[in-house]
């Protein structure tokens, strides 16, 4: 049997641990992260009637009992993952922290940050997109131009072309020669050939008030569909330049090289014109665009432009009248 001595002492240490556990308060970590819910566990398996004789001698034999039934659920008191109080119950955390800042703070997190939020009379800088922003690199450059030149908004026209035959479709773009060299050669309508977006205008139309009211194109998008598109991604641009002297210059464009790294789409390509020729590239009739479509493919290029209207150059009337487009 247990000495009544011996048990006051057990009971006194017990009555004074509660105390200093009380003391702590409850929102002091215990060093060891101490797992008390599967201690708890542990002790509720442990016959305690084994208590008897020689308390110490008895005591140790209940310890050893409870480090073996921890050593079956992976170590009672070594998960360094979790932070508990000495209640058992889980440390809450919050969901959000502020983070006082009065001139400047620079936050660094293991995992991506969603979602920051800044008082408004607070100046932010986001180091990568601020180096974008502020960066004048041609590449840069490129890319915040586009839709834009010189601060101001360009306007689009879409071409798509549909070559649903067997064979390889050549075309030179912004000729006015080819609509009437294609009727005599294949007795068919180039109009039925190349669409303009929209559907209210022909490219024949296109051409011809292109020869009459100059444009500066500046951007191009090329999307491709179709059996053979990496093929046709790789079919480079002639961009020639004629003068009545009969005199012409090539400047050959291979488009695959101005794909991103980065982007994730395989079918679409996106060039600044005017970068890539090293001069304007104004299609007046003498600089066109030799271009092959492959079979069964179908290309949509979309160009960003400005343009002259000259009716609104030589008439005033034009030019205040704001139902003419």
């Amino acid at each position: 049997m247990i000495d009544e001595k011996e048990y006051q002492e057990f009971e006194d240490s017990i009555m004074n641990a509660d105390e200093r556990e009380n003391d702590m308060g409850e929102d002091i970590i215990d060093s060891d992260n101490i797992y008390f819910e599967d201690f708890d566990n542990a002790l509720s398996d442990i016959d305690f009637s084994e208590l008897k004789g020689d308390f110490k001698r008895s005591l140790s034999s209940v310890n050893r009992k409870i480090e073996r039934k921890g050593a079956g659920k992976g170590r009672i008191a070594k998960k360094p993952t979790a932070m508990r109080r000495p209640s058992g119950r889980p440390l809450s955390r919050p969901a959000t922290k502020d983070i006082p800042v009065e001139k400047r703070a620079t936050i660094r997190a293991k995992k991506p940050i969603s979602k920051v939020i800044v008082p408004s009379d607070q100046k932010v800088i986001v180091e990568g997109v601020s180096k974008f922003i502020l960066s004048q690199k041609p590449e840069v450059e490129s890319i915040k131009r586009l839709g834009y030149y010189k601060g101001q908004k360009l306007n689009q026209m879409t071409l798509i072309f549909n070559n649903n035959s067997l064979l390889d479709f050549n075309l030179e773009l912004f000729n006015p020669s080819m609509p009437l060299d294609y009727l005599y050669n294949t007795s068919l309508n180039l109009n039925n050939k190349i669409q303009v977006a929209g559907g209210a205008v022909a490219y024949s139309d296109v051409l011809f008030n292109l020869l009459a009211n100059p444009a500066l194109f500046i951007n191009a998008k090329f999307v491709v569909a179709g059996p053979q598109l990496q093929q046709q991604l790789s079919v480079p641009l002639q961009v020639i330049n004629k003068s009545i002297e009969g005199v012409e210059k090539i400047d050959p464009v291979n488009i695959a090289l101005q794909i991103d790294n980065m982007q994730v789409q395989n079918d679409m390509v996106v060039f600044d014109i005017v970068q890539n020729l090293n001069r304007p590239y104004i299609p007046d009739g003498m600089d066109v665009v030799s271009y092959k479509i492959l079979a069964g493919n179908t290309v949509t290029m979309n160009f960003w432009y400005k343009q002259v209207s000259l009716k609104k150059v030589f008439y005033k009337e034009a030019r205040e009248s704001r139902p003419l487009l």
